[in-house]
């Protein structure tokens, strides 16, 4: 056994803690062939796990080794100058300085897989069943098609291995190098790695397989298919043309050695089509493998619920694939107010704020009403044991506002209109007497969560927190976990909608006119408690126009998925990322309640953009090694 473990370790410690010197980093020959690696079960199973490994947490900031731009869109800020999104947001980094750099992490692990697939015959354990044996073989494949899709939308078209290199192979390689292929080779390929983990895959584990939970199966594989061709059909991969504005651009078209662009920059209309028949497929696995809308009492607790559940045992019906062992213990402190012992500084930004829909299902810009308002306008509640006064703009919104939002004066979700104000509306809720006061959120200059509070760099820089990871028994002490979402039902059903209206109108058909675009997006709206969008705006007398339904379907990607880990990438693949740069506005975190606190002018932070951060520098160690391969355009 020691000699077993000292093989792993060994394997594993090239793996991880690769030198610059050789590009492929390759196991030396005689670990290659090192049959003791797969001789018993336990053995694959420890190298399985290891490919898990430099799975990425979506909602992860600071710029540790998981991190993954996702969170680094123009609807949040977070408020500390030494983690990524900072650097990001200021043009603070660099070939020679990057940040999210994943490209050597996503390589080992792309290939530890091909390792794995390559030798896995090589154990013939009686206690590894042939069933166990054909999911972990898809299981190595799903995971090669996700560290290469992530590394696409990253970095763009990127080079492709598919062995491991015997020594005499890899000098070789390592002399001449490998070249970045074409985006549509690493979709094609991506594709074929999905198809063959699909095959092999379980539908989805079952009571009787338990430990199979938050591992990979054939719905995860036909979720992330969808999400790849919903991706490579997207403006950016796919003609490089703003549908909407007609921009282009093509001048961010990465390069080959040859000095070829490798992104097609003509339009392909089929690969909408392809997007929607991928999307249909996937329902359809997800739907044999019991999984549907989480649903819970109203459209508030439905949603507050869906990203508050606990990690161990079963997930919530709506999750595809999950990473168990990461505690939002983390994400929750940091986004908590002060008055909770809180970082307080995770802030949306108020251009997301004003994002969400009312609760009549209409854009706040849509709603005659909201556009009269100012935001001074208050309007106040009487609680079971206190008043709270709050800006009219923040009442009658989307539930889904009330989940992820915590914004000045906040005490309950009752601000709906139609809830009894109680502790089950509030946004949080404690049985201890002395904590009650603390429910009210106030981060006025000189409120109790205030900038007059803070403790160095922790305070909200625009009066505004993410809580939708935040549990309602959450205390100064106390901030629980739960199981992070990388697959959920929802997203795919919103890739299928916004899939089936571009492939419509590609086709020269009317979207407003087919059913299809509807179907899911109205569960989805229900779900939430709000109107579907042709009731809502039917009602208000409000014609629908297609870019309308085309603001409409995105702006509904951009709530329900809020924090998630998406805005970043959506911007880029429908080529509105210039949107990260300007000025992001709050409240006055430098004034008092009624002394200038509500200025939706103020603009607590001016962002950097230029165009070439559509794609992330590829570091330049990795170009020192590669002879072949190219770096992205501007860097």
């Amino acid at each position: 056994m020691k000699t077993k473990n000292k093989a792993l370790c060994l394997l594993f410690s090239l793996l991880m803690f690769m030198s610059c010197s050789d590009f492929l980093d390759q196991v030396p020959d005689e670990k290659l062939s090192e049959d003791i690696l797969f001789d018993s079960k336990d053995d694959v199973v420890r190298v399985l796990t290891q490919i898990y490994y430099n799975q990425s947490n979506p909602l992860e900031f600071r710029g540790e080794l998981n991190d993954v731009p996702g969170t680094s869109g123009d609807d949040i800020d977070y408020n500390w100058n030494n983690y990524s999104p900072y650097k990001k947001d200021v043009g603070q980094y660099s070939a020679s300085s990057p940040i999210y750099n994943q490209w050597q992490r996503y390589y080992q692990s792309i290939r530890l897989s091909i390792y794995f697939l390559e030798n896995i015959d090589k154990c013939h354990d009686e206690k590894l069943s042939d069933e166990e044996k054909l999911w972990w073989i898809g299981e190595a494949y799903f995971l090669q098609a996700y560290y290469y899709f992530m590394l696409l939308n990253m970095y763009g078209p990127v080079p492709i291995i598919d062995k491991v290199y015997s020594p005499e192979e890899a000098t070789g390689v390592a002399e001449n190098g490998i070249p970045r292929s074409s985006f549509d080779d690493c979709v094609k390929h991506i594709d074929q790695l999905l198809e063959k983990a699909s095959m092999l895959l379980d539908t989805f584990y079952n009571s009787s397989s338990t430990e199979r939970a938050g591992r990979a199966s054939k719905a995860a594989a036909k979720f992330l298919q969808a999400r790849l061709w919903l991706y490579a059909a997207s403006p950016l991969y796919n003609g490089m043309q703003n549908p909407v504005t007609k921009k282009d651009y093509s001048n961010l078209n990465p390069k080959g050695i040859d000095g070829q662009g490798l992104i097609n920059t003509t339009y392909d209309a089929s690969k909408w089509e392809k997007a929607v028949k991928v999307a249909e497929e996937a329902i359809q696995i997800c739907n044999a493998a019991g999984r549907a809308l989480y649903k819970d009492g109203n459209g508030y607790t439905s949603c507050w619920k869906l990203m508050n559940y606990s990690r161990g045992g079963d997930p919530v019906v709506e999750n595809i694939f999950y990473r168990q062992n990461y505690s939002t213990g983390d994400i929750r402190t940091h986004a908590l107010p002060i008055s909770w012992s809180g970082y307080s500084g995770i802030c949306p930004t108020l251009e997301h704020v004003n994002e969400y829909f009312m609760a009549n299902g209409l854009l706040p810009e849509d709603d005659p009403d909201y556009k009269k308002l100012r935001i001074n306008d208050m309007e106040t509640y009487e609680s079971e044991d206190n008043t709270f006064t709050i800006p009219m703009k923040y009442t009658k919104r989307d539930p889904r506002f009330y989940v992820n939002i915590l914004f000045p004066g906040q005490y309950s979700y009752a601000v709906l209109g139609d809830e009894e104000v109680s502790t089950s509306t509030r946004w949080a809720y404690n049985t201890n007497k002395d904590f009650k006061d603390e429910i009210f959120y106030r981060p006025y200059y000189n409120g109790q969560d205030g900038y007059l509070k803070k403790t160095g760099r922790n305070y909200t820089i625009n009066g505004f927190l993410n809580i939708k990871f935040v549990g309602k028994t959450d205390s100064k002490t106390a901030k629980g976990d739960c199981a992070i979402s990388f697959f959920r039902l929802a997203e795919l059903y919103l890739n299928y909608s916004e899939a089936m209206f571009e492939h419509t109108l590609a086709q020269g058909g009317n979207p407003l006119n087919n059913e299809a675009v509807f179907t899911y997006w109205d569960m989805i709206r229900h779900r939430a408690g709000i109107p579907t969008v042709r009731d809502a705006y039917k009602k208000a007398g409000i014609t629908l126009t297609v870019d309308k339904l085309r603001q409409l379907i995105r702006r509904e990607r951009e709530i329900e998925l809020a924090f998630e880990g998406h805005r970043y990438f959506d911007n880029r693949r429908w080529l509105i990322a210039e949107r990260e740069g300007g000025d992001k506005h709050g409240m006055n975190i430098l004034k008092d309640e009624n002394d200038g606190f509500w200025d939706e002018s103020y603009a607590f932070e001016t962002r950097y953009w230029d165009n070439k951060m559509y794609f992330l520098p590829i570091n330049q160690t990795e170009i020192d090694k590669n002879k072949l391969l190219t770096q992205n355009v501007g860097w």
